[in-house]
């Protein structure tokens, strides 16, 4: 193995490296706005409804 199959070795794994954290970055990024969505929606549902739960309308 010469120096050139090293270097080149040594950049196809940072390149791999750098793929597999900016997968795992848009995976939490991702869930974390799949978190947020569901709250917002669940937020507005409970409003939309409060008055009927108010009334004793069920």
């Amino acid at each position: 193995m010469n120096l050139f199959d090293r270097y080149e070795m040594r950049e196809k794994m940072e390149i791999r490296s750098f793929v597999t954290l900016v997968l795992g970055i848009m995976t939490l990024l991702s869930a974390a706005a799949y978190l947020i969505y569901r709250y917002a929606s669940e937020h507005a549902y409970r409003e939309k409804w409060k008055d009927y739960d108010d009334c004793g309308m069920i």
